[in-house]
């Protein structure tokens, strides 16, 4: 991995994290990984806020002194309020993960989550244009996902443990698209049935340390044409060796958070590494994980 050399001085930029708890976050590394290969003068620290009520302050801090960061849970939705403007994707998801600090210091907020899990999918070669989807769960993850599916013209089957709520996420996800209540369904996880393209898991079933297990049988992988698992602890799920067992096509989740960050940068700073100077990037921190 390229060694973090940044000078940190009154022309650093700054980014930062702004999370709960942040003991086990992986952005740093990425982020000062990206800025390293790109020889910038920046820096990327992980600001956690464990008392929500400290959060107008620290957005405070961040509007006058950094020029972007990136939220996680569980400020995605909290966050809002807060910012001058959203993107088209954003407002559609309701919630945000990525916010740039303009000059004049307007917060814009941005999702980029589903953006990183396209380009994980095409890294691996997974065709997403048009796609049959199965998208499991009705979290903010799933709502992403299908979001995304539905933008590149695809077809979604949500499959959800909460009928109710699984209907509700199906009908706000469609008026996000023209035509979108023909291409958006709804099941439970107990009767998934068809063929699908792609199978998306973005519920946390198989993460450590409850490991060994999967979000559906077997059977139902057989019948999808390759498998995205939102997951990346550990990094072979269940759900991941059902689908190498069977020959098809297994995608992990830590290609979605490394390419939401670079998507994030994108958004920021318009500078990146070149596409093999990622995949680089992205190979050393996959084995290190």
């Amino acid at each position: 991995m390229p060694s973090l050399n940044v000078r940190i001085d009154a022309s650093t930029l700054r980014f930062a994290l702004l999370g709960g708890a942040l003991p086990h976050t992986w952005s740093p590394q990425i982020h000062n990984s990206l800025f390293d290969a790109c020889a910038l003068n920046a820096v990327y620290i992980p600001l956690p806020i464990v008392d929500g009520a400290a959060l107008p302050s620290a957005i405070d801090v961040l509007r006058q002194s950094f020029s972007g960061f990136n939220v996680t849970i569980p400020y995605k939705e909290a966050v809002i309020p807060f910012l001058d403007e959203l993107d088209e994707a954003a407002a559609a998801c309701g919630a945000v993960n990525t916010v740039r600090v303009s000059e004049k210091g307007l917060l814009t907020g941005y999702i980029t989550d589903g953006l990183g899990m396209m380009r994980a999918l095409q890294e691996a070669l997974v065709d997403t244009d048009g796609a049959d989807a199965l998208v499991l769960g009705n979290g903010g993850t799933a709502r992403v996902a299908a979001y995304e599916m539905l933008r590149r013209g695809g077809r979604v089957t949500l499959a959800v443990r909460n009928p109710e709520r699984g209907r509700a996420l199906a009908a706000a996800l469609a008026e996000t698209q023209r035509d979108g209540a023909g291409r958006i369904a709804c099941t439970t996880l107990s009767d998934v049935s068809g063929a699908h393209d792609l199978l998306i898991n973005c519920t946390p079933v198989g993460m450590y340390p409850h490991s060994g297990v999967s979000p559906v049988e077997e059977e139902v992988v057989k019948r999808c044409g390759a498998v995205f698992d939102a997951v990346y602890n550990p990094p072979q799920t269940k759900l991941l060796e059902y689908a190498q067992r069977n020959g098809i096509k297994a995608v992990g989740g830590f290609g979605m958070l490394f390419y939401q960050a670079v998507e994030a940068q994108k958004i920021w700073l318009n500078h990146l590494p070149s596409p093999d100077a990622q995949r680089e990037i992205f190979r050393l921190l996959s084995r290190e994980i």
